[in-house]
């Protein structure tokens, strides 16, 4: 036995001292926590900045409290990364709160100092009075409709591919139209004759002017020998840029084999006529010298033959983009800049000329895997994984970047994907702290998706949801291959979502939807169940006050989850399933969990094995003009998102 002891003990120490030895190898990083910087307060709510790092850290966030020196024992708003920007919201008017952000482990809580701010006295999120409804909605097809709002008539325009076009009043009532183009000889230019002559001819870089004549028709019909350009004007983008005193059109004349290039058009009028100006970016130059048609010499310099890093041994679509998809948008300092690409070499980056609306030529980019001379800083995709359909707008403060996942089909499996950044050219990632950028090839939709699932869902295909979406083969059967969107931060208070989508039973046609979105506690975006019928709740109202009390929203609901990997070859899409909201906070039915509303506020959490935080929200059951309670909720660690609607008796 004494034998046995001793080599027990033994066992004992080695073991102790093998555990040792791992927490020395171990990297442990200390807990930190930088002070909390506060902005856009109000009279219910503000935004706090901050960053908190460490080695096994279970939670990170804000506290607050009335009084100084707040702890995790008081208030508190958690964040998902270690970059933080914070919704803080359910405050009391013209009172002074204590703020201190905080990092924990299961042993130990750090605090960063303390800052403190006042809200104001008062604060204008009261909700716009719903005088519109079901009945307004006018439908219209536009593909790939890029949305923009018209100062100057208070329209909302969006423009899509192949001269698509269509404007509104109220986001519902949608009235088709075409822009025309313009050139030298007159307002109503054919397709074939608008793009064949720029009116700028000539560009600078470092003071220096070059002369640059750009025929884009002329470009993208290297690519096929019947080229007919009818069908290859692509997602455009239009804003209007207020150094230039014009509305620009950022148009994608498509080509076969790369042999694009993103131009700009201007009008004194949103409507148009637009007439050509000059190109953006161009690509497809990788053999010969059909780089001398191309500004590529006036970015690099004099070449004596094509750098060889165009005409990559391989595919040339694995690593440069294809020049179409533009975003242009101006960030919160007043630059300008343009998202593009699609699928191939992925999303890339250029900084434009507020002058001019064109590219800034002054400006200069690093060689690197995720950076091109000519080509600008990547963003996004690469190594050509799906993705096109870039849109960035700057809410709630992140630029939140989308993209669309597929193939633009009905079984094509298109879905929209959402990341954030900081900084208006990333890095942007989702709600899971993966990048947008991919470094190798990977299949990143369908049922065999090996890419971890990336990016936000915020929606999918779906049917059998509320009184519409019924799954027949009647009107709007079932949304599916919902994309290419764009996104708009509105001057009414409302952030507005605009897709086009495909339905189940209507084979490739399409139509234009418009769903509110808003922000959750994490700052991530949650889109409204229904489509936008007029309802009256405004952004800045989630953190200022309850929209739905607490004593109405225990009943029957059906909970509808977007889940990746659905089999878009068979047209699989989600369905609900029926709980309870019970008034003891817990949930029953087909799933089970719990549920919260933060007092105050319109935020919810839904517990259902995972936290879904999200928002709780009045909306109508189209097509009646019956409104019920309804939560749309995303859980951050997965990027998964939960919608639900109360059912009524009617």
């Amino acid at each position: 036995m004494k034998y046995i002891s001793k080599l027990l003990a033994l066992f004992a120490i080695v073991m102790m001292a093998t555990a040792c030895e791992d927490k020395i190898n171990e990297v442990n990083y200390p807990l930190e926590v930088t002070t909390p910087s506060v902005s856009s307060v109000s009279g219910s709510s503000a935004i706090v900045t901050l960053t908190a790092t460490g080695s096994h850290v279970t939670y990170r966030g804000v506290c607050y409290a009335t009084s100084p020196t707040p702890s995790v024992n008081d208030e508190k708003v958690y964040g998902s990364s270690k970059e933080m920007i914070l919704t803080v919201g359910g405050l009391k008017k013209s009172t002074t709160y204590y703020v201190r952000g905080f990092v924990q482990t299961s042993y130990d809580v750090v605090y960063s100092d303390e800052v403190s701010f006042t809200t104001t006295a008062s604060e204008s999120v009261e909700d716009d009075p719903q005088t519109e409804g079901p009945s307004a909605l006018k439908r219209v097809s536009v593909h790939d409709p890029s949305v923009v709002f018209d100062q100057a008539t208070g329209i909302y325009y969006i423009f899509g591919s192949h001269r698509a076009a269509a404007k509104s009043m109220n986001m519902m009532s949608w009235e088709a139209f075409t822009a025309p183009w313009a050139t030298a000889t007159g307002n109503n230019a054919a397709n074939a004759d608008a793009f064949t002559t720029p009116q700028v001819t000539k560009v600078k870089k470092d003071g220096t002017e070059y002369d640059f004549n750009f025929n884009a028709f002329a470009w993208s019909a290297r690519g096929s020998e019947n080229y007919n350009v009818d069908g290859n004007m692509w997602a455009p983008d239009v804003i209007y840029n207020k150094k230039m005193g014009k509305y620009c059109m950022y148009l994608s004349i498509n080509g076969d084999f790369w042999y694009s290039s993103i131009i700009m058009l201007t009008a004194d009028n949103i409507a148009g006529p637009y007439r050509y100006q000059a190109p953006v970016v161009i690509s497809g130059f990788r053999s010969g010298d059909s780089y001398k048609s191309t500004d590529l010499e006036i970015v690099l310099g004099s070449q004596t033959a094509l750098p060889s890093r165009y005409a990559p041994s391989d595919n040339y679509g694995n690593h440069w983009p294809n020049a179409i998809d533009p975003c242009v948008f101006y960030d919160e300092e007043g630059k300008l800049w343009m998202s593009y690409g699609s699928w191939s070499g992925g999303i890339f980056m250029l900084e434009l000329d507020e002058e001019t609306g064109l590219r800034d030529y002054d400006v200069t980019y690093e060689t690197s895997t995720t950076s091109d001379p000519y080509f600008g800083k990547k963003i996004a995709g690469g190594s050509y994984v799906s993705g096109e359909a870039s849109y960035i707008e700057f809410i709630g403060g992140y630029y939140f970047l989308f993209m669309t996942y597929g193939g633009l089909e009905a079984a094509g499996g298109y879905q929209m994907r959402v990341f954030r950044s900081l900084s208006p050219d990333g890095p942007y990632v989702d709600s899971k702290g993966s990048s947008a950028i991919y470094n190798s090839y990977q299949l990143n939709f369908g049922p065999t998706a090996n890419d971890g699932n990336r990016g936000v869902n915020i929606l999918g295909a779906y049917s059998k949801w509320g009184n519409l979406l019924t799954g027949g083969a009647e009107a709007a059967s079932g949304e599916r291959a919902q994309g290419h969107n764009s996104i708009i931060a509105a001057p009414d208070g409302r952030t507005y979502l605009v897709y086009h989508t495909r339905f189940q039973e209507w084979g490739e046609g399409h139509q234009v939807r418009v769903h509110q979105v808003y922000q959750n506690e994490e700052g991530w975006l949650v889109a409204a169940p229904f489509e936008y019928t007029g309802e009256g709740v405004k952004s800045a109202g989630i953190a200022a006050a309850q929209k739905v009390a607490t004593a109405d929203i225990p009943g029957n609901y059906k909970l509808l989850t977007h889940k990746y990997g659905l089999n878009h070859e068979s047209k699989e899409y989600a369905v609900p399933v029926d709980i309870t909201l019970n008034a003891d906070g817990t949930i029953s039915g087909d799933a089970t969990g719990t549920w919260t509303v933060k007092t105050g506020t319109s935020y919810v959490t839904i517990n259902l094995g995972k936290e879904f935080k999200g928002v709780m929200i009045p909306q109508t059951l189209e097509p009646t003009e019956v409104k019920t309670p309804c939560f749309t909720a995303l859980d951050s660690s997965t990027g998964v998102t939960v919608w639900g609607y109360k059912q009524t008796a009617e």
